[in-house]
C-alpha cells in the first residue's frame, strides 16, 4: 500500500470515530434535558408526543467520505514507443508492423526506443560485406574490415560504400567511420561499386541481390547453411532503451515475444547445380576397385548440405550391365548398386536430358525411371514419353517455390522422346518459354538446364547463348549448361544468372583436353521467394575417378580466368568499367 492510500484510510477511520462519539453525546444530553423538565399536567396533550428517532438511524444518515481516486502516480506504467531516426530502413518498416503503443500524453507513460546494444535484447540486424560479383577474393578478417572502416586500408581495397541509414548500426561494432567510408543511396550502391576502382560495400542482408558477391568474415557468411550469428561480427544486437531517466526500466510486456530481425535462416534454400555425371568407363572401374563411394570421397560434405542437390546423370541403369573397362566405348550403362553413390551425396533431383539415356533402349530407360521412383527422386528433362519428359518438377523447400525444367538441344537423334517412346525431351524453345512463363505465374522461380552443344573451350557456342536468352526473357532465374566437359564462362543477363557449362562432376575425361581436370559446383541461394545469388565452387580432379575442392590459390587462379578474361568486367569506349548491359 502506498503512503497516499494509507493516509486516506486513516482519515476515514478518524471520521467514523468522531461520528460515533457525537451520537453518544447527543443521546446523553437528551436524557438530561428530559429529566429536568416540569411534571406534566393531568390534561391530555392535544397531540401525541413525537417518538424519539433511534440512534442507529441517525448514524446511518451521516455521509461517508468518498473513496480516494487513483492518481497517475499509483497506476501501472504504460510503455510507449518513440521512433529513432538512426534505425536502418528495413528495421523501421519491421517495427511499424508491430503496432506498438504510441505516446498519448498520460503522466504514467514510459517512453522507449530501439538502439544497438544488448541491455534489453529484442532482436538482431545482419549485414553483409559485398563486392561486385566478378571479384576473386572470398574472405577477410574482421580486423581487416575494421581497419578499412577506420581509415587504415591494408591492400588495394580502399573504399567502403554504405547507405546513410546504416551508419549508426555499423558504427556500433566498427567504430567511427573515416574518410574511407562513403555513403550513397541504396539504389546506387551496386552500380557505384561495379564502376569504381577498389570499392566494396556493406549492406543489410535483405538488400542482397545476384550481382553482389558475399564475402565471408572470419569464416562466417550469412548465406551459408552453417552460419552462426553469434560468431559473426556484423550481427548487430537490437535493444529496447528508455528515453530519459529510467533506472527501473525493463523490457515492455508487448516485446517479450517479439524478435526483430532481417534474417531467418530457416527460410534460406540452397540449390546446388552440377555438371556431367556418367558412371562408366574408367570412373566405374575405379568405383569397382576402390568402392562405389570413391568419386565423392572429398566432395560429399559440401554436396550433402545443399537443400536441393541436382545431378545430371546421362547414363541409364541396366539390370545386366556388363563389366566396365577403361576403353573409349560410347554405349553406356551403370549397374543398380551405383545408385548408392547418388544416395550418399544427398541427391534430390535428377536431370535426364543426357545424350546417352537411350543407350540401353526402352527397357533400360523404363528400368531407370522405376529405380528413381523407388528412391523417391523426381526427374525431369526425360521420361516415359514426351509429355512426361517435358514436364517441370515443382518443389517447395523452406517456403521457397523452385521449379526445374530442361531439354536436350542437340540433334534429334540423341535420345529423343516422342508421344509413344521413352527418352530425353528435345528442345522446343517456344514450349520452353511458355512453360517458364506459366511457372512464374504460379509463383515459382524457374531453373532451366540444358544438354547442349559440346565444345572444349571456356567460351560457349552462339546457339547456347541464344537459347539461354529465350528462357531468361520468359522469366527464368537461372540458366545452366549440363553438357560441358570443360567449364564455360558465366555472366548476367539482366538479373538472370547464366553459367553456360559447369564441366564434369563424375566422369573420366581427366587429362584428355586442356581444362578437363577442373569443374564447378554452383550453389544458388534463395530467401523468402527471392533469388539472392550464387557461389561458384571450383573443383580439381585428381584422376579419372575423384575430384576435390580447390585450394584457395587454385580457386583464385580459376576465378581470375573466368572473371578477368571475360565480359563480366565490361568497359566503355574510354576503357572505364561499366555494369554489364541489362538486355
Amino acid at each position: 500500500m502506498s503512503k497516499i492510500e494509507a493516509m486516506n484510510l486513516r482519515k476515514v477511520k478518524l471520521m467514523r470515530k468522531f461520528t460515533t462519539r457525537l451520537t453518544i453525546y447527543t443521546l446523553l444530553l437528551t436524557i438530561i434535558l428530559t429529566a429536568c423538565q416540569a411534571v406534566p399536567t393531568l390534561a391530555p396533550p392535544t397531540e401525541p408526543p413525537a417518538q424519539a428517532t433511534p440512534t442507529r438511524a441517525a448514524t446511518a444518515t451521516v455521509e461517508q467520505p468518498p473513496e480516494p481516486t487513483p492518481s497517475a502516480t499509483n497506476q501501472p506504467p504504460v510503455y510507449v514507443y518513440q521512433g529513432n531516426a538512426d534505425l536502418p530502413e528495413g528495421l523501421e518498416q519491421l517495427v511499424a508492423q508491430q503496432n506498438l503503443p504510441q505516446p498519448q500524453g498520460s503522466p504514467n507513460e514510459i517512453a522507449y526506443s530501439f538502439d544497438f546494444n544488448n541491455a534489453n535484447p529484442v532482436g538482431n540486424w545482419v549485414y553483409a560485406l559485398v563486392a561486385p560479383f566478378p571479384t576473386v577474393s572470398e574472405e577477410v578478417s574482421f580486423d581487416w574490415l575494421r581497419n578499412l572502416w577506420q581509415g587504415q586500408p591494408e591492400d588495394v581495397i580502399n573504399t567502403l560504400l554504405v547507405n546513410e541509414d546504416d551508419l549508426s548500426a555499423l558504427s556500433s561494432v566498427l567504430g567511427e567511420p573515416a574518410d574511407t567510408v562513403r555513403s550513397a543511396p541504396k539504389d546506387h550502391l551496386l552500380e557505384s561499386a561495379w564502376t569504381a576502382q577498389h570499392t566494396w560495400a556493406i549492406i543489410p542482408f535483405e538488400n542482397l541481390e545476384p550481382r553482389w558477391k558475399v564475402l565471408s568474415i572470419d569464416g562466417q557468411s550469412p548465406i551459408h547453411k552453417d552460419f552462426s550469428a553469434d560468431q559473426y561480427p556484423l550481427n548487430i544486437q537490437i535493444s529496447a532503451s528508455p528515453i530519459g531517466p529510467g533506472e527501473d526500466f525493463s523490457l515492455p510486456p508487448e516485446l517479450e515475444a517479439v524478435h526483430l530481425s532481417n534474417l531467418d535462416s530457416s527460410k534460406i534454400t540452397t540449390v546446388m547445380l552440377t555438371g556431367v555425371t556418367a558412371l562408366v568407363r574408367a570412373t566405374a572401374v575405379g568405383m569397382d576397385q576402390r568402392g562405389v563411394l570413391a568419386p565423392a570421397e572429398h566432395l560429399a560434405p559440401i554436396m550433402q548440405e545443399a537443400d536441393i542437390l541436382h545431378i545430371s546423370n546421362e547414363v541409364p541403369f541396366a539390370e545386366n550391365c556388363p563389366a566396365h573397362t577403361t576403353g573409349s566405348y560410347l554405349v553406356f550403362c551403370s549397374p543398380e548398386n551405383y545408385m548408392e553413390l547418388l544416395r550418399y551425396i544427398g541427391t534430390d533431383i535428377v536431370e535426364l536430358t543426357g545424350d546417352h539415356f537411350q543407350d540401353y533402349g526402352e527397357e533400360g530407360m523404363l528400368y531407370t525411371l522405376e529405380l528413381y521412383q523407388e528412391e523417391g527422386l523426381p526427374v525431369y528433362g526425360g521420361g516415359k514419353d514426351i509429355f512426361d519428359a517435358r514436364a517441370p518438377v515443382k518443389l517447395e523447400v523452406n517456403g521457397n517455390k523452385i521449379a526445374f525444367i530442361g531439354c536436350n538441344a542437340k540433334s534429334p537423334n540423341f535420345a529423343r522422346a516422342s508421344e509413344t517412346s521413352t527418352g530425353a525431351y528435345h528442345c522446343d524453345m517456344d514450349y520452353m518459354a511458355q512453360a517458364v512463363r506459366d511457372l512464374r505465374d504460379e509463383g515459382y522461380l524457374p531453373i532451366a538446364t540444358f544438354q547442349h552443344e559440346e565444345v572444349y573451350t571456356w567460351s560457349p557456342v552462339h546457339a547456347i547463348e541464344r537459347d539461354f536468352k529465350i528462357v531468361a526473357d520468359a522469366g527464368a532465374i537461372i540458366a545452366s549448361g549440363s553438357q560441358a566437359h570443360v567449364p564455360h564462362y558465366a555472366e548476367f543477363y539482366d538479373d538472370t544468372f547464366f553459367h553456360y557449362g559447369l564441366g564434369n562432376l563424375f566422369f573420366d575425361q581427366y587429362g584428355i583436353q586442356p581444362n578437363t581436370d577442373i569443374g564447378f559446383l554452383d550453389r544458388h541461394v534463395f530467401y523468402k521467394g527471392k533469388y539472392l545469388g550464387v557461389e561458384l565452387i571450383p573443383i580439381q580432379f585428381l584422376d579419372k575417378v575423384q575430384a576435390r575442392l580447390m585450394t584457395a590459390e587454385e580457386k583464385a587462379e580459376t576465378l581470375a580466368i573466368m572473371f578477368d578474361t571475360y565480359r563480366m568486367w565490361w568497359k566503355d569506349e574510354n576503357n572505364q568499367p561499366v555494369m554489364p548491359s541489362r538486355k
